[in-house]
């Protein structure tokens, strides 16, 4: 590997198919002053075989961490932000393509961040990306618009317990948030979602309208985005399968997210996750003044 501060961690599995794509896109890239990890979670497929194959092409930038099955992208996320040592992180998925100039504008908008508000601030950053099909043919040119999120929400604590915004693919994150994120929590629904929560609750979360990604949909994602924003939620705060599955889940991660930060976190943003996580044991008219209320939505 090289001496560069900058690591692209790319969780695969099963990959082959489009694992070439993202490979030639980090190439293309416009610098080359970053790592790629990368860790294979046990594939049957040619994937590894691929990684062999353009190890040389990357000049020593890229290795390969062999391992256990985890049993999930969100786990094998977990194990490669254990294993970074670089001061900035960006989230790699095996099946996107990347725009050329997308290394160097975040990790220079890191880097701004950083010297804004302290090395010591967690810092999340993220920018819109573009939604294509299987075969890269454009869905829509703004994924925020897609999914009619609002970009200026997207760093409030109360809203991203209940809704995860941002994609993974479209970030990076500092040294500070990557050392707060690690480990990523057994309770946390996604490694990107876990990170975001962070730095809602102790840092920044910084939005920028470049599309720097193809996002590839089909139907072998880890997670297939839905064309809806944040305001639908409010029905589900009154749907009873919803609070048994959807929201438990969230609950659970927001006191897995209060108990990592204990001690850290500034007693408003706490009195936000404590006040969310006790809609489980509310009744549903009272679960949706407390969603509204309380900004969650």
């Amino acid at each position: 590997m090289s001496n560069s501060n900058c690591d692209v961690i790319l969780a695969v599995w099963n990959g082959e198919r489009y694992l070439p794509a993202m490979l030639d896109s980090l190439l293309s890239q416009t610098t080359r002053d970053f790592n790629v990890l990368v860790r294979d979670d046990g594939s049957r497929d040619g994937t590894l075989e691929i990684l062999e194959t353009y190890k040389p092409k990357f000049d020593g930038r890229l290795s390969v961490i062999a391992g256990e099955p985890s049993g999930s992208a969100t786990a094998n996320f977990g194990i490669l932000l254990g294993e970074t040592k670089a001061d900035y992180v960006l989230f790699a998925d095996q099946d996107d393509v990347w725009k050329p100039e997308k290394v160097e504008l975040t990790l220079r908008s890191l880097k701004d961040a950083d010297a804004k508000y302290g090395k010591s601030t967690p810092i999340y950053f993220a920018t819109d990306i573009e939604v294509v099909n299987k075969d890269l043919e454009p869905i829509s040119p703004s994924y925020w618009k897609w999914k009619r999120l609002n970009p200026s929400m997207m760093g409030k604590l109360s809203q991203s317990l209940i809704c995860v915004s941002i994609q993974g693919m479209a970030s990076g994150i500092n040294r500070a948030l990557v050392d707060l994120a690690n480990p990523v929590s057994a309770k946390a629904i996604s490694h990107d979602w876990w990170a975001q929560l962070i730095a809602a609750a102790m840092g920044k979360v910084i939005c920028d309208p470049t599309t720097t990604a193809l996002y590839r949909v089909h139907g072998g994602n880890a997670s297939i985005p839905k064309q809806v924003g944040v305001v639908p939620y409010l029905k589900l705060g009154l749907d009873a399968s919803f609070l048994r599955r959807g929201l438990g889940r969230r609950i659970e991660q927001a006191n897995a997210l209060a108990d990592a930060l204990e001690g850290k976190m500034p007693p408003d943003k706490l009195k936000i996750i404590r006040k969310f996580t006790r809609l489980q044991s509310q009744g549903f008219l009272q679960r949706r003044w407390t969603l509204v209320s309380g900004n969650y939505l």
